[in-house]
This record gives C-alpha cells, structure tokens and sequence, in this order.
C-alpha cells in the first residue's frame, strides 16, 4: 500500500512539473503595456473610453493583476501589433462572470466577444476551460475588456498563437488529467473498502475526496468544461457548495481517525462546531448569492484549517503514532487553502499558487491521508484480534462460572416456584387455603376413602352476624377477627391429616380424613365452645363472636354420594343450624339434607 502510494506521488509530481515547466518555456508572445480603469458605477461603455486621453487610464506593473474582491466594473486596454499569422487573447482565471471583449481599429468597433460564468460554456469562441479569444485582425488592433464578476477580480492576460496555446497546454492537461484519475482511484479504492469492511472511516474519507475533487474541478475550470457546462447557477455556487462540503468530511475523518472523543473531548467539541458551521454554510450557499458568501466561506476555510492543523499537531503531541503522518498530510493541502484563500481576498498577488499548489498539496494529502486509513485499520484490526484472544483465554473460566451462577439461579427459582406455589394456594388474609385448594383436594380424598374403607368429615364454620361487626366497628377490625379466628382453628384442629380453607367472607371448611362421628362431632363442640369464650382483641376494642357449624359424613349419607354432594351436604346443615338460631352444629343424616343437584 505505501509503496503503491509513493509511485502515484512520484508520478502525479513530475506530471506536475512537466505542466509547469512546459509553462514556463512556452512561446507566449510578449505582452504589450496593459492599462486599466476602475468604473465604480459600471454605466460606462467602450465609446466613452475609446478617445480618453493615457493619463485617463493606469499601468498594470504584471501581467495578473488581482484587485481582490469587489464590485466595480474593471476596464483593461491593451494594444497588439500587426503580424502576419493568428493570435489568441487567453485570460487565465476561469471563474470571471461577465468578460466583455472589443476589438477596436482607428476608434471604431470592428468586434465585440461576451464571455464568463454567466453564460453557457458552449456560447464560448474556443472550447477551453479558461476564457480564450481569437484576435479579430492580423493588423495592428486596440483590446478593450471590460469585466464584472462577484469571485476575485483577477484578470491574468496573454496573447498566443493557437497552436503554441495548445502544445504549452497539453502538458498541463495530462498532470491534471492524472491528477482527477489520482482521485477517482482513491475514491474507488476506498469505497471498495468500505463495502468490505463497512468501516464508516472509508466511506467518509470517499466523500472528502469527492469534495475535493469538485472543488478543484470547481476552480481550475474543469467542472464547468465537462461536468456541468449546462449550469450557470451550479458554476456560481461550486465554491462555497463544495468547499463547505470538503472540510464537513475533513472534520467528520479526523475525529474518525484521530479517536478524537475519546482522546481530547475538547477538540472534539471544535471538530463538531466546524461540521455545523460547514452545514448551515452549505445551506446558506444554495439560497443566498455568491457575493455574500465567498468571503465568509474563505474566512470559515482559514479558521477550519488552521484548528485542523493545530487538532492533528496537539494529538501528535500527545504521542498518537499516526497522528504525525495525519499531520503532515494535512498541513500541506491545509498551508495551499490557507494561502489561495488569502490570494482571493487580494492579499497575495501569486496566481501560480493559487491555481497549482491546492491541487499538489491535495494529491500530496490524500495519498498520506489513505496510508494513514490504512495504519489505522490495520491496528483496530491487530487490537480485535488481540482482544479476541484474551476473551477466548477467559472463555472457559467465565463459563464454568456463569454454569455455576445459572445452577445457582436454577435452585432459586426453583425455590421461588415453590413459595409462588404456596402464595397462589393460600388465603391472602388469614394464610390458610384458600377454596381453589380445597376444589382439588376434596375429590383426591374421597377416592381415597372409598379406597381405604375410611370415612372423611366436612365442617363448614360460618360467623354468626358478621354483617354487624363489619358494620359497628368497620372492615379492618373484621379482618382481624377472621385473622385470630383462623389461628384458634389451627391451634384446636391439629389431628394428622386435618386441612383447614377458607371458604370465602366469613365462611371456613375443614376436612377431617379417616374421622368418626363422634369424635368429630365433640371436637367440634369443643372448637365451638373456645370461640365462644375467647375474647378477640382489636384495635376498637373487645370483640366477641359465636359460629354455627354444619357437618357431613361420607359414609353417613346414603348411596354413593360425590365431593359435590359431600359439601352441598355440610352446607345445607350449616343453612339448618342458622335456621334453628344459630351458635348451633347440624349434622347432614339423609337424603333430604343433599342438594338435589347432580
């Protein structure tokens, strides 16, 4: 990877260079002496000025005059001689707006050429990404041109013959020809990357090349030659549109790569603002003019750069590896946009740097910037395989703990099952079973006594005008009477087998296996005689409470009576004994005494 990286730099370099120095030794004509004049309120026309006298109009000292940023109308004036071949007039800065061009002889205007960003690329006389102007006339001629435009007012002239124009050009298109290939194969390459890996890092550094790619194409003329010659509006808005669009992706890449959140929140914080800033500028370029803008973009393009230079020096400073190669990638394109952006203020007059050191400095960075992409993935690549042995080393030990942990977890839920089973079989209230219990349990023991031969007893207790204790003293100390009336049932009915239910409100079942009728019948009098004399505490006093009983024996009724009938029995002889003025015990002896229901 570096060593392909190195190869592309050597050969876009020399590109470069070759370009360059087919420039320098070109057969350009010389220049005549170039005057100009401001028209502050643009209402002048070339009648006006075509017998104004030298003192009228000022020298240019060089041949690219830059004047910077402004509003007025600028009239340049030039003399050619006579010679017996073709010329061409070329204006090397292509992001002029309006260039009126005039051809005068003997003050008189034999033809006039109108060219700019402000028309369709095709209206040009020659198909070139700069503004270029056959000359009307072999014969000595007089060159007006008057131009407006809202970019820099930079107005670099020379006068060619055609066919020097296109040898002293063609070395230049091949650099810059192998420049945009230089892009599209990094923009390629990372793109494949990121489908690879899906590493968001790729994917962003693809769009800042992108953005970079425009931009340039954007200055150097090559956009509005082969990638939007149909759009005015699209030409007018390239540099403010992409230059917002490059530094949100070099800010979104360099707290990718430089793992800024977590390395310096600080920096982080400055990385974010430069991304909102390149957003709403984005935003404001498409509505707002490009005169309004360019100033703010290229102050924001300073300000933006500088920070991320002085991000990447910081962490290299702090001892991140990469951070080093970051650095020096970026200071370069960064140094090149730092010094265009002051060359379209109008503070540096150097057109040289400004047309080629940004596009040098870009390829010079990006090709740094992937090999930076590249050492960055390859160590999360390194530190993932190495965490993935450590956590393959504690594998067997944290398994074997977390099989401890789930047997562990296993007995208690178990053990919760179980009280989750005792909790929804039990009387919320008095803790005894509640009805649903004894609906499962009554049917088991009756088979079970028509197995043994042994007889089984339902005793169903009711309190005798609960209603009145309810109503007297309130529901709370209700619940404290059934509360202390469920405990004296346990402690007098404690015979093996014995299960005692809350049947519902102030009803209660106890069923009694393998009891006799006697026994039964006197330790029910019993119970009933403790309850009548206990004395049931609550908080509003001394409460005391008597219960009527009634009772049913399996072996006791007659035929072959179910659990259904059994208890319909025991409640039809509690019914009798509140009947007979309750405080009573009945006992369910004949057919009349079962339900006649099924």
């Amino acid at each position: 990877m570096a060593k392909t990286l190195v190869r592309w730099f050597a050969l876009v370099t020399v590109m470069c260079y070759w370009g360059l120095a087919a420039t320098d030794v070109s057969a350009q004509e010389n220049m005549p002496p170039v005057y100009y004049h401001v028209d502050a309120t643009g209402n002048q026309s070339v009648e006006q000025l075509l017998d104004k006298e030298p003192s009228f109009w000022s020298v240019l000292n060089n041949g690219s005059p830059s004047f910077g940023y402004t509003s007025a109308t600028y009239w340049f004036h030039f003399k050619l001689p006579a010679v017996d071949y073709d010329r061409v007039i070329r204006i090397g800065y292509p992001l002029l707006d309006n260039v009126d061009v005039y051809f005068v002889t003997d003050n008189e205007i034999i033809k006039r050429v109108r060219l700019g960003d402000a028309y369709e690329f095709d209206q040009r006389p020659v198909d070139n990404r700069n503004f270029v102007v056959p000359v009307a006339s072999r014969d000595r001629v007089g060159v007006f041109l008057r131009v407006n435009t809202t970019s820099s007012m930079r107005v670099p002239l020379s006068v060619w013959q055609p066919t020097d124009l296109m040898g002293s050009e063609q070395a230049l298109t091949t650099a810059t020809g192998m420049y945009f290939g230089l892009l599209l194969c990094m923009i390629v390459y990372n793109l494949f990357s990121y489908s690879v890996t899906r590493d968001r890092r790729f994917g962003y550094y693809s769009a800042y090349i992108v953005g970079i790619g425009l931009l340039l194409a954007g200055l150097d003329g090559t956009g509005y030659q082969y990638l939007w010659p149909w759009s005015e509006w699209l030409q007018s808005k390239a540099i403010p549109l992409f230059g917002s669009m490059v530094f949100l992706f070099a800010s979104l890449v360099a707290s990718q790569v430089l793992q800024t959140k977590l390395r310096s929140p600080k920096l982080h914080m400055g990385l974010q603002g430069i991304m909102i800033a390149a957003v709403l500028l984005f935003v404001a370029s498409i509505f707002l003019p490009y005169e309004w803008m360019i100033s703010v973009v290229l102050s924001v393009a300073i300000l933006a750069s500088s920070f991320l230079i002085f991000t990447g020096l910081t962490l290299w400073h702090q001892g991140l590896a990469y951070a080093r190669i970051y650095s020096l990638a970026l200071s370069v394109l960064l140094l090149a946009i730092i010094i265009n952006a002051i060359g379209y203020l109008g503070f540096l007059e150097s057109f040289f740097i400004q047309r080629y050191m940004i596009m040098i400095g870009s390829a010079i960075e990006i090709m740094l910037l992937s090999l930076v992409l590249a050492i960055r993935f390859n160590e999360d690549r390194k530190e993932r395989l190495a965490a993935e042995q450590r956590l393959n080393s504690r594998l067997e030990v944290k398994v074997k703990q977390r099989t401890k942990e789930l047997e562990a977890l296993m007995r208690k839920l178990k053990e919760m099952n179980q009280r989750l089973e005792v909790k929804s079989s039990e009387d919320r209230l008095t803790k005894l079973f509640n009805r649903g219990v004894l609906d499962d349990d009554l049917p088991l023991e009756v088979r079970r006594a028509r197995r043994t031969g042994y007889d089984i007893a339902v005793v169903m207790i009711d309190i005798d005008h609960f209603k009145k204790v309810n109503d007297k003293f309130g529901h709370p100390v209700g619940d404290e009477v059934l509360v202390e009336l469920a405990r004296l049932l346990r402690v007098n009915f404690r015979r093996a087998g014995d299960r005692i239910y809350r049947y519902g409100g102030e009803e209660f079942v106890i069923l009694m296996p393998g009891a006799q009728e006697l026994g039964c019948h006197d330790k029910v009098l019993t119970v009933t005689d403790v309850i009548r004399g206990h004395t049931f505490h609550t908080e509003r006093g001394a409460v005391n409470i008597t219960v009527s009983v009634g009772m049913a024996l399996l072996n006791s009724l007659p035929g072959h009576a179910s659990s259904k009938q059994l208890l319909e029995a025991a409640d039809n002889a509690l019914y009798q004994a509140k009947n007979a003025g309750r405080d009573q015990i009945r006992i369910a002896r004949s057919v009349k005494d079962v339900s006649e229901k099924p």
